[in-house]
């Protein structure tokens, strides 16, 4: 039976097109296989899911409307600053921006726990938000977190829920963070040539 990790590393060849350009729902399907991994975390990881959540769909719908012009992620956002809407909250340019960045946390995360097997989850998940997050949190969504993240299950129960902690299961979690984390790397450095990646705290 594959993991998650397997059926989300599995759609990495499709998220590049014959061009070299990063696929819209391609990307969009690898960060929904993310979504139940997310889940295993446990309600401490509710809003990081909520949020993951809308922000795929907000980019779906805007793909939705022209389906061949959009089948370049990156054409979604590009349009955006023509319209002079990149700015707004509700924008499909924030949304991606945070949609990489809450996959950078988990992608960060699970790198931890697969390098790691001494450290606590709770810890491990609290040095990952400092290190990614946090830096683009307000005072009131950084206490949100916090207070969350007090509900955090067990390494083993974490793992357990994922497949276990044997060598097979950890080398499809590591095999997924790089595959995905080299993708999350284009988009980032992308957004920042374009002056795009916002620093600006919610």
């Amino acid at each position: 039976m594959s993991s998650a990790f397997t059926q989300a590393s599995a759609l990495f060849p499709n998220v590049k097109g014959p061009d070299g350009f990063i696929q819209t729902l391609p990307f969009l399907d690898v960060c929904r296989q993310v979504l139940p991994v997310v889940d295993k975390l446990g309600t401490a990881f509710a809003l990081v899911k909520t949020d993951i959540g809308g922000n795929i769909e907000r980019l779906a719908q805007r793909a939705a409307k022209d389906p061949e012009r959009y089948r370049r992620l990156f054409t979604i956002v590009q349009d955006e600053v023509v319209e002079k809407t990149h700015t707004e909250s509700t924008s499909c340019t924030k949304g991606l921006l945070w949609l990489k960045r809450a996959m950078e946390f988990i992608c960060a995360l699970l790198r931890r726990i697969h390098d790691d097997a001494a450290t606590p989850l709770s810890t491990e998940v609290d040095e990952t938000y400092r290190a990614t997050l946090m830096q683009f949190h307000g005072f009131f969504v950084s206490n949100a977190f916090w207070l969350a993240f007090k509900f955090v299950p067990s390494r083993d129960e974490f793992l357990t829920s994922v497949g276990g902690s044997g060598p097979e299961v950890m080398g499809e979690m590591l095999g997924f963070v790089d595959g995905f984390g080299a993708i999350l790397e284009e988009v980032h450095k992308w957004m920042v040539e374009q002056g795009l990646n916002d620093p600006t705290k919610v």
